[in-house]
């Protein structure tokens, strides 16, 4: 142990990241770990428990060499992940690269990392800021961190490097963390997906909403007993128990189920819509009844908040809906994050205070082939364009096959078809059935079986809840107006950007994270371009400052 030079590389460490600088002083150092001279005189880490062959973390040729070597095995661009660090050689090499957006180092012994920084002169690395070190996450740590700091659209793609050595003295600890880290790219990658085909429209349409938004109503309090609909050819079959149980309920309907339950004249408490297509409005072709609630996202098309002057709105995890909800007006939060309304419908009534959930209609497959329960849109939408030569079970063969992903299963005598996105959907709910403080009773019908998992808050109930938003904290256009200004007045985005963001306030990070959404939308334009992330932020924020001042402009 140097002394010296540990205490360099912590003092360096610490100008980044104190807690892990302090984290690896207090450390013991390594009884497994001893120094080895490369040819070329640098140190080599050889860890193992003593008796035991020592696995040799670099090369005691040119440790250095073949740093540069592995280097010359990836693209030059992207997110890098480090799994396992040992003396940093196959690090050094990548900091030179100016189009990686970001290096993350993943370790999990603090002892080895004493030994090592009382060895080996770290500074080049401890001291670029595109470096961060996760030392010992636990699989949420790791898994938060990668939801929180790996931007698709800025960051370019993550790309993991290996360690091996390092990588089989804690085998399990790494292979663990790579399954976390492919879930969180999965999760990732599908919000990115999303994001390129709806992140103009969540920003244009919330804009859109402002006037209504300063007018949200508040729903009625809950019974302890929701129901929730969803529009899978089930409901049919649950029609006539749901009109049963009318009196005794809280009926919620999903936008799609809506004309479904009129069909059958049946009136929902509430409606729910999270869409931001406009081609959600065929849902409400067959009329919008009166006096009820319409719940609907920020970012719903404006043309729906036209329907019925008893819109309630709420926020979800959109950017910009999260910043106005902050710095404007607060409105209740519900979980969009499964994909589909009947998940936003879930939450609604677990938000509200509801004990039993009954959930019916949510088949996540095609029973038997049909996509719809009659009455549904698709009905009279397919029946208006049905031709001679392209009948209407034609249109709905194309529209159950158009999806690549579709599989079949046979279940008894029975024969269903459901596609990635809808299996997905499901999981998800079943994820999301652990944290409802509500029991989640899935009525079995023709679809998809639905696991509901044991609740981490069984038994923790807290009545009825009012659905409601706060007071507007001033005039919508005065919103916009400082919304506009602030992000007009942020410091000019440079390479690399994740350093860029970084150093900026908190303030002013969340003020960029408002324009990702659209920023994804521009690197799917101009992929063919390969304009680098700081041009993309300056693009996204040219074209949103454009839209606030054309909704600023109107009387």
């Amino acid at each position: 142990m140097n002394r010296t030079i540990l205490d360099r590389n912590l003092l360096s460490l610490g100008s980044t990241d104190p807690f892990l600088a302090a984290r690896i002083g207090r450390a013991e150092e390594s009884r497994h770990v001893r120094f080895l001279e490369a040819r070329t005189g640098k140190p080599v880490a050889a860890c193992g428990p003593p008796g035991d062959k020592p696995k040799i973390l670099h090369s005691l040729f040119d440790p250095e060499r073949e740093g540069l070597r592995l280097l010359e095995t990836f693209p030059p661009d992207g997110f890098y992940l480090f799994l396992g660090f040992g003396c940093g050689y196959q690090v050094l090499p990548f900091l030179d690269r100016k189009e990686i957006s970001q290096i993350v180092i993943l370790e999990t012994d603090l002892s080895l990392m004493k030994s090592i920084f009382g060895a080996v002169d770290l500074r080049n690395i401890l001291l670029d800021p595109k470096v961060r070190f996760l030392v010992d996450p636990s699989p949420e740590e790791l898994k938060n961190f990668i939801l929180s700091s790996y931007f698709p659209a800025l960051a370019g793609d993550l790309r993991t490097v290996f360690l091996r050595p390092r990588f089989e003295l804690d085998e399990d600890f790494f292979q663990g963390s790579l399954q976390v880290i492919r879930e969180s790219i999965d999760t990732l990658s599908d919000d990115f997906t999303v994001q390129t085909h709806f992140g103009k429209k969540w920003f244009i349409n919330t804009l859109s909403n402002l006037e209504a938004a300063g007018r949200s109503v508040t729903v009625p309090v809950p019974r302890r007993t929701a129901v929730v609909t969803g529009a899978g050819p089930s409901l049919e079959d649950g029609i006539p128990e749901i009109r049963r149980r009318r009196g005794e309920v809280l009926l919620i309907a999903t936008d799609t189920s809506l004309p479904v339950l009129l069909g059958n004249n049946l009136v929902p408490d509430l409606v729910v819509s999270i869409d931001c297509q406009h081609i959600t409005y065929n849902h409400f072709m067959a009329g919008y009844p009166k006096d009820v609630p319409l719940v609907l996202d920020l970012a719903s098309p404006p043309v729906i908040t036209k329907l019925t002057p008893k819109v309630s709105f709420f926020t979800s995890g959109h950017p910009f809906s999260q910043y106005v909800c902050s710095h404007w007006r607060r409105f209740p939060f519900i979980d969009t994050s499964g994909g589909n309304v009947s998940h936003a419908a879930v939450s609604l009534a677990d938000r509200m205070g509801a004990s039993r959930i009954f959930l019916y209609g949510s088949d996540f497959s095609y029973p038997e082939g049909k996509s719809y329960a009659r009455g549904a849109y698709i009905y009279p939408y397919f029946a208006s364009r049905e031709t001679r030569f392209d009948g209407l079970e034609s249109l709905f063969v194309h529209f159950l096959f158009r999806n690549r992903t579709i599989g079949a299963v046979r279940d008894g005598k029975t024969l269903r078809y459901t596609t990635k996105p809808m299996i997905s959907y499901k999981e998800r709910l079943e994820l999301a059935s652990r944290h409802l403080r509500a029991e989640l009773i899935p009525v079995r019908g023709r679809g998809e079986p639905i696991t509901v998992h044991p609740r981490l808050d069984a038994g923790v109930t807290s009545g009825p809840r009012i659905f409601s938003s706060g007071t507007p904290r001033s005039g919508w256009r005065t919103f916009l107006e400082s919304y506009r200004s602030e992000l007009a007045g942020l410091p000019g985005p440079k390479a690399p950007v994740m350093n860029y963001l970084y150093s900026l306030s908190q303030k002013e990070r969340n003020l960029w994270m408002t324009i990702l959404p659209s920023t994804a939308v521009f690197v799917k334009e101009l992929r063919d371009e390969k304009q680098d992330a700081a041009e993309l932020l300056n693009i996204s924020r040219a074209w949103t400052l454009n839209i606030a001042d054309r909704y600023l402009s109107r009387k």
